[in-house]
């Protein structure tokens, strides 16, 4: 009975070792269809200039786990997201990604950590749709904003990405959030620059930090 508890006790141990250092895997190749050059990774990496893969990649396969591709070091410049699945083909972001990184669910994707996240996306808005995500993937997602805690005070539905949220009188008024569908980026600043946090489809009755400072929100799933 010892021997079997130890064991079980082994296993619950490895589990949360594994939950907590992520479990993501995909394979980076040089040319389209998963040809030429291959890099796999596993782990974060600020700057694919280390191992020698910088502005190279044509093709992925998603393994497992849902990533942040940048095209530039560090996790900034223009970014999006890569589920799990294969993508023989990245059409206009080929040759562009430098830095990589595992998005894992809940706060800002990385569950119990706040991080700054200062990224210099491209604010034009007629490509918003594009910066989200690859070409093809459609977008479905709501959620609603209010000005008070605990859903509370006035209300914005958002079903389309916003650049400027001073558009729709709404500009660092948020304090809660109801995300019914799809997982949303919000950004302090207008253009989705400055701090942003992902947040996934649940209730969210306080922003804390974020509370009375979002500028921007769009859709990234």
């Amino acid at each position: 009975m010892l021997k079997k508890a130890l064991n079980c006790a082994l296993l619950l141990g490895a589990a949360m070792t594994a939950e907590l250092a992520g479990a993501g895997e995909l394979t980076l190749y040089s040319r389209d269809d998963y040809h030429g050059r291959s890099q796999t990774v596993r782990d974060a990496v600020a700057d694919l200039e280390e191992v020698r893969f910088n502005d190279t990649t044509q093709s992925i396969r998603v393994r497992s786990g849902r990533w942040e591709a940048c095209e530039e070091a560090d996790f900034r410049g223009a970014c999006f997201l890569l589920e799990a699945g294969e993508y023989p083909s990245l059409d206009g972001r080929a040759n562009k990604i430098t830095s990589l990184r595992e998005v894992r669910g809940g706060w800002d994707g990385y569950p119990g950590r706040d991080r700054d996240r200062g990224r210099d996306w491209d604010g034009r808005r007629d490509r918003d749709r594009e910066h989200g995500h690859l070409p093809g993937r459609s977008l479905g997602g709501e959620l609603t904003f209010y000005t008070r805690d605990d859903f509370a005070g006035r209300s914005l539905t958002v079903r389309n990405s916003s650049a400027d949220l001073r558009e729709r009188d709404f500009n660092d008024t948020v304090q809660s959030v109801r995300v019914r569908s799809g997982y949303w980026e919000v950004c302090e600043d207008v253009d989705f620059r400055g701090r942003c946090r992902t947040l996934e489809p649940g209730e969210y009755a306080s922003l804390e930090r974020l509370s009375n400072r979002i500028s921007s929100v769009r859709e990234v799933r």
